[in-house]
């Protein structure tokens, strides 16, 4: 441990960071933004070799807010093809598996012992694997593993044969060796934590998403068009997606052909595995529904800010750990939202912000959320919280929560 009279220091192992376009690259910057008592290195891994998407809205953000940000080279074998391949055949846990190894030399590179703590922040879960490696060579350097999303118990992957009996191994290493295990949610806390001796649970805490004011701007008030705007952001995957959505929205355009005037919604994002999806085999109107590219993550700010209510779509599960990445950027929007979700960490952030929760279940329980907040629209009675139900989001709440938990890792 070093002397008091030293500045502390820490650095941030992650496969996702800025400039790649992936939720984590946007959490992990926004998190670790505002602690000015330490120093917040950064070593991830060089992106666009890897035919990955690139959004270089929060350079400036990332270069202000951070001190060096550390970038490894791939593997010599490994190329775009490669890589993109991979995705398909590495469940160890995941393809960035491959670049451990030069994680752990490059970490050796930059003079490791400058460090007091480093935190391992997935997904992918790859990373906790190598900061494990580092933990074994320097054991006295403590370790944060951060876990936005659940490991061996992820809903998205359960399907895959023998995916959780293996990731539960790697995951058990992990959180055994680690000096902290931290969670986004209560529910994913106690869901992945049931399953390991109860002492390890003192070593957990729960530190949620947030948002940066900062990023957004003021939106345009003057509308031309006098259209009520909803707005979807982000991709659909597997049970992710809008098919009970449109069905819903087709069946409530069928018991009422005015119900939708004034009304569009925007969708900006892609549907992985159905990339050219449309609404022209469903009976809405012409205009209804929009959908529109990947927009930059400042652009989606923008976006958010000029929709009138804000949309997610979660998959029908029985219940639901996650806290989606984009609910808290639209917390910061401070725009209504509705959320088709089924219980659990979403529903209850939602309904504590006042907004609208309705269950996936089934059809018929989307188009009466759908139609409550149609009506509250075009009423004028939704709203938001403005209030600590809000400022418990934002980065400078949640960046003191870092900073409290790295005190107390150095002062045990």
């Amino acid at each position: 441990m070093k002397l008091n009279s030293e500045p502390k220091k820490v650095l941030l192992l992650s496969y996702a960071f800025s400039p790649l376009q992936a939720a984590e690259s946007y959490l992990s910057a926004k998190a670790l933004s505002n602690i000015d008592s330490y120093t917040i290195d950064v070593l991830t891994v060089e992106h666009e070799k890897l035919g990955m998407s690139i959004d270089n809205s929060l350079s400036e953000y990332t270069k202000n807010n951070f001190g060096r940000i550390y970038r490894t080279l791939s593997p010599f074998w490994i190329n775009k093809k490669i890589f993109k391949l991979l995705r398909y055949v590495s469940f160890f846990p995941d393809r960035f598996r491959f670049f451990n190894r030069s994680i752990f030399k490059k970490f050796i590179d930059i003079n490791s012992q400058n460090y007091d703590i480093i935190i391992s922040w997935s997904q992918w879960h790859s990373i906790h694997l190598a900061a494990l490696e580092i933990k074994k060579k320097y054991p006295s350097i403590l370790w944060i593993a951060h876990f936005s999303d659940p490991w061996a118990d992820n809903p998205f992957l359960s399907s895959i044969v023998g995916y959780k009996a293996l990731q539960y191994f790697l995951e058990r290493r992990v959180i055994k060796y680690a000096d902290a295990v931290n969670f986004t949610t209560h529910l994913t806390r106690m869901m992945v934590m049931k399953k390991y001796p109860k002492k390890w649970m003192n070593k957990t805490y729960v530190t949620q998403h947030s948002y940066d004011l900062s990023l957004y701007k003021d939106s345009c008030t003057n509308k031309t068009d006098n259209k009520f705007v909803i707005s979807y952001f982000g991709n659909f995957y597997g049970p992710r997606n809008p098919i009970d959505f449109l069905k819903a929205l087709e069946n409530i355009y069928i018991g009422d052909n005015d119900i939708f005037n004034h009304i569009v919604f925007e969708f900006f994002g892609k549907w992985i595995g159905n990339e050219s999806w449309n609404t022209d085999n469903i009976s809405l109107p012409n205009g209804l529904v929009k959908v529109k590219s990947p927009v930059t993550y400042i652009g989606s700010l923008e976006k958010m800010k000029e929709s009138d209510l804000l949309l997610i779509l979660d998959a029908n599960f029985e219940n639901s750990v996650f806290f989606p990445s984009k609910l808290v950027d639209y917390i910061g929007a401070k725009k209504p939202i509705l959320a088709i979700t089924p219980k659990g960490s979403c529903a209850n952030i939602v309904k504590e912000i006042g907004g609208i929760v309705c269950s996936p279940k089934t059809v018929k329980s989307i188009e009466a959320g759908i139609i409550l907040a149609i009506n509250g629209l075009k009423l004028g009675s939704l709203h938001t919280e403005e209030s600590d139900s809000i400022h418990q989001f934002s980065n400078s709440f949640i960046s003191n929560r870092f900073k409290i938990m790295f005190d107390q890792l150095i002062q045990k």
